[in-house]
């Protein structure tokens, strides 16, 4: 099986750093774990330690193909990010940055949270979040209907 990490544009060395660590390793490997590709940003982590097979990348124009091939994507607490993790309706643990000032993150990954759609953690938590979740998705994201925005769109602007 294969997860995927992803700090999207953010600066998150502490999410990228601790996924390489023995101890989370350690409980992706027991649960059946054997690849890990992490879309890193700036950071530059130590995989030399890590017991799965591990790619690493800085940033690339889609990470669309690398959230379809996993089967438990690990992210920032991005909008954007989240959202289409959730379209793809793949696992996703959604780790807040504590360090941010202001976090609407918290805010968003409780919403999701409560909904069943993630599964959410700090990086201090997020060992026992990964040893305890189910490996599949708890509820479906609703569809969005994409005219919803372009019929208001086209209201406001008296066109309709």
């Amino acid at each position: 099986m294969r997860v995927f990490v992803t700090v999207g544009t953010t600066k998150f060395d502490d999410l990228v750093h601790v996924m390489c660590t023995e101890e989370i390793q350690n409980i992706l490997s027991e649960r059946g774990f054997t690849q890990m590709t992490i879309q890193s940003g700036k950071a530059k982590p130590d995989v030399r330690g890590c017991k799965l097979e591990v790619d690493v990348y800085d940033y690339k124009s889609s990470i669309l193909e690398d959230m379809k091939e996993a089967d438990l994507i690990v992210s920032h607490a991005g909008a954007g990010t989240c959202l289409e993790v959730l379209e793809l309706n793949k696992k996703l643990i959604v780790v807040v940055n504590d360090r941010l000032m202001d976090n609407h993150q918290t805010e968003l990954a409780e919403k999701l949270g409560e909904g069943g759609y993630v599964e959410y953690s700090s990086v201090v938590t997020l060992a026992s979040v990964l040893k305890t979740c189910p490996l599949q998705p708890q509820a479906s994201f609703p569809k969005t209907d994409p005219a919803l925005f372009s019929n208001f769109l086209m209201k406001e602007l008296n066109m309709i």
